[in-house]
């Protein structure tokens, strides 16, 4: 009994890790563990202090002083005015499901790409109209944009596509991914009363075979 106690104790820490390392959500708005996620996005792609020219000089300074991204050579940002309509591409009423936890906007937006050298230097600054792929969590009870995904070919929505929401089987997803713990105790739990229903099992019998 031991030794199944021991092999339900490994499957499951294997199932939770395997959980844990997942890259990105299988769907979107499934919980994910850092809470600043949405924050991290906002702060790069839609921040209020952005320049709203295309001056290279103002792009450089905001990018080598402000938000200090100068490791990523392609950057988009989009209009502070238009941070509520960003957000809702990870809803039902501004996206529609792209593959895995990207949605696509429904809706064209207008923003600013700009490119950067490795000596954080501008080499680019040009202004885009396009449809938004953005990855979409659960934090803090609010699905929201926690990775700005290219779109060279400006994919839109397909008409088929399902709106951005949370699968149907939300919370037993997130029951998985979220608290691995939690489902290992109930496992433990279990294990315990099925060796304790053996073992009275055997203790009855026993007490038959005396009588």
């Amino acid at each position: 009994m031991l030794l199944y106690v021991m092999v339900v104790l490994c499957v499951s820490s294997s199932l939770a890790d395997e959980s844990a390392n997942l890259e990105h959500n299988p769907h979107p708005c499934m919980y994910r563990k850092d809470s600043n996620a949405c924050e991290s996005f906002l702060f790069k792609h839609v921040n209020k202090d952005a320049p709203t020219t295309l001056d290279q000089n103002q792009w450089q300074n905001f990018i080598r002083n402000v938000i200090q991204t100068c490791d990523r050579p392609v950057q988009s940002f989009l209009p502070f005015a238009q941070k509520q309509q960003v957000l809702s591409v990870c809803s039902p009423s501004g996206g529609k499901i792209q593959h895995g936890h990207l949605c696509v906007s429904k809706a064209e937006f207008s923003f600013t790409t700009v490119t950067v050298d490795n000596n954080c230097i501008v080499t680019s600054v040009k202004p885009e109209k396009k449809h938004l792929i953005l990855g979409c969590d659960k934090i803090k009870n609010q699905c929201c944009p926690v990775h700005f995904q290219s779109n060279p070919k400006n994919v839109g929505p397909a008409d088929q596509s399902p709106d951005c929401r949370a699968p149907a089987l939300q919370d037993h997803m997130e029951f998985g991914l979220s608290l691995p713990s939690l489902g290992l105790l109930v496992l433990i739990l279990l294990s315990a009363a099925f060796i304790c229903c053996k073992c009275l099992s055997k203790s009855k019998k026993s007490a038959e075979h005396k009588e």
